[in-house]
């Protein structure tokens, strides 16, 4: 069984508390420290160690938010809070859930899971990759065919009946549609995130409730997509 470090940051001895309990109820979770003062947490985090923070986001000094965005490589990251305001601005530094005080176990555990979720999924694709950098694929750009790389290509983005595609070059633009892209790539594992982006799912690293994240790029993860690419990616890190 794996186990998965985690660190609580809250300064609320009662929120402390609770949060322990319910990480204790589960034998895959170990509690490596709790900190009440965010900036004693910040050489521990630094460290790379941890695998899900547990934060509060008003704290003294220094707020969990901004704590966040000063890790180059943070952990999966749940904040909870009493408070609703921050939620649009957590999910776009990339924290992996939110949760509103008070949260039930439930709750809680379906934001362990996708913590977890994103852990497996990150380290079977820095294990194995699923294509080979020489497989390529030709797409059409005006009355030329262009030769692709399919390892180097980093998303798709629909532009009417065009799309984009940024690889490791500078964008491309190709006239065909995303949906066209869609069925041509499908067996290349490309996969529809939003009704405007094509993703390499071999190069997901990471799921929130708004964003497929590839590495440093946080790509708009649609609605009505959300339920399937979630499942999918529970089969992936389950298989």
């Amino acid at each position: 069984m794996t186990i998965y470090r985690c660190v609580i940051l809250e300064d609320d001895d009662i929120a402390q508390k609770i949060l322990a309990t319910n990480i204790k109820r589960l034998p895959h979770l170990e509690i490596v420290q709790v900190f009440g003062n965010p900036i004693e947490a910040i050489p521990l985090l630094h460290q790379g160690k941890v695998d899900i923070l547990f934060s509060d986001v008003e704290m003294p000094e220094i707020s969990g938010l901004d704590l966040i965005k000063t890790l180059e490589a943070p952990p999966q990251i749940i904040l909870t809070t009493s408070h609703s305001d921050y939620s649009m601005e957590a999910f776009d530094v990339g924290v992996t859930d939110y949760l509103l005080k008070p949260f039930s176990f439930e709750r809680f555990l379906k934001a362990v899971n996708r913590a977890i979720d994103n852990i497996n999924i990150k380290n079977k694709a820095s294990q194995k990759p699923v294509v080979q950098e020489e497989q390529i694929i030709f797409l059409k750009a005006g009355r030329e065919s262009l030769k692709f790389f399919v390892n180097d290509i980093q998303y798709i983005e629909a532009l009417g009946a065009y799309t984009r595609v940024f690889s490791k070059e500078k964008p491309v633009l190709i006239s065909e549609s995303i949906s066209d892209l869609q069925i041509k790539l499908q067996p290349l594992n490309f996969i529809r995130v939003h009704k405007s982006y094509l993703v390499p799912r071999f190069k997901v690293t990471g799921i929130s409730s708004r964003h497929v994240i590839l590495d440093k790029l946080k790509i708009p993860l649609g609605v009505s997509y959300r339920e399937t690419i979630e499942k999918l990616f529970e089969e992936k890190s389950g298989s």
